[in-house]
């Protein structure tokens, strides 16, 4: 009797490694077939923003090399938090991707106390998108025709200087830039850039640090004037406007950037396949051409270096939040 239950054990045993195996194999051959349906682009930002615009010229272009439709799905709230959790408590399949900015791994994981994923252990880096510079703007009367001009006008009249603030990255920025130019300046918060253009060309506001979709038709139209762009790319070369960097702060580089990652457990494969599409995408002139229209600049990235980027951006953010003395806010 004693041996007979051993083998029906071994029986038992064995028909469960058979299932285990047979189900690793079926598994590894799915991620080798990917993809056979749709696969959805989560977007943490309202339709018509810059991390929009270069989803839906991703997503069109990746459909075309997967053989599957990329359908954007925007989710915002939270600064990327809503669709950051959408994400994580999705299947790790790759059917579910995140179109993510370094708002949601660096300027809000520094702002709030604390937040409810983890970069390291939720998301698979797929590659980076698309980026861009902020200007700093100044109204079109200013008598603020340089950086030098503003820097040297803020230690003159401490706190006089007037300048909009939108959202967190905006906030670390201006902090970062205010710490490293040894100036204090007022930082009014506003919601949008809608009422940051009114009230700049209402001679409301002193300076406003704005991207280039903003900036640059203001530009165009005389209803602003730039001061500097916070990293020089292809994009502000040639309008000539300097970086902060070359105008005299050295150690200050800001830019954002996009970039799509997976949840965590995405089989190799299939994050190999995202990948290629994504990479040949972007080598794409078509896709080069529409994001120049959309003031945006190829942000290619492999994992590894996006990854590098992450940890790197999110030790400054912190220390920044911390040396301006900014309170850790609960997460929304």
């Amino acid at each position: 009797m004693k041996v007979i239950l051993n083998r029906r054990r071994f029986v038992i045993a064995a028909g469960l490694i058979g299932i285990a195996l047979s189900l690793g194999v079926a598994s590894s051959a799915s991620a080798q077939n990917f993809p056979q349906r749709p696969i959805t682009m989560l977007v943490g930002f309202a339709a018509g923003g810059p991390t929009d615009s270069a989803a839906r010229v991703v997503a069109e272009q990746m459909a075309k090399r997967l053989g599957q439709p990329v359908v954007v799905s925007n989710k915002p709230g939270a600064s990327g938090v809503v669709a950051a959790k959408e994400l994580i408590a999705s299947a790790p399949d790759g059917y579910t991707i995140l179109l993510a900015s370094n708002s949601y791994f660096t300027h809000g994981p520094a702002r709030y106390e604390s937040v409810d994923y983890d970069y390291d252990k939720d998301f698979t880096p797929i590659g980076g998108v698309a980026g861009y510079p902020h200007v700093l703007i100044v109204p079109p009367n200013s008598a603020h025709n340089s950086l030098k001009d503003l820097i040297d006008y803020a230690r003159a009249n401490p706190n006089k200087l007037n300048v909009a603030r939108v959202g967190f990255g905006n906030e670390i920025a201006l902090a970062w830039l205010a710490d490293l130019a040894k100036i204090d300046i007022a930082t009014i918060p506003y919601k949008g850039a809608a009422t940051v253009v009114s009230d700049l060309s209402g001679g409301r506001l002193d300076l406003a640090l704005v991207a280039p979709s903003v900036a640059y038709p203001l530009i165009d139209g005389g209803k602003a004037k730039a001061i500097a762009t916070t990293r020089s790319t292809p994009m502000t070369d040639k309008r000539n406007i300097p970086s902060v960097a070359t105008a005299g702060v050295k150690e200050f580089d800001f830019y954002i950037w996009n970039a799509l990652v997976a949840p965590k457990g995405t089989p190799q494969p299939v994050i190999d396949t995202l990948a290629k599409a994504l990479n040949d995408s972007l080598k794409e002139p078509a896709v080069q051409a529409q994001f120049a229209t959309a003031f945006l600049d190829i942000a290619s990235m492999s994992a590894e270096d996006l990854t590098k980027a992450v940890h790197d951006e999110l030790a400054m953010a912190k220390k920044v939040v911390k040396d301006a003395n900014l309170p850790l806010l609960k997460q929304q």
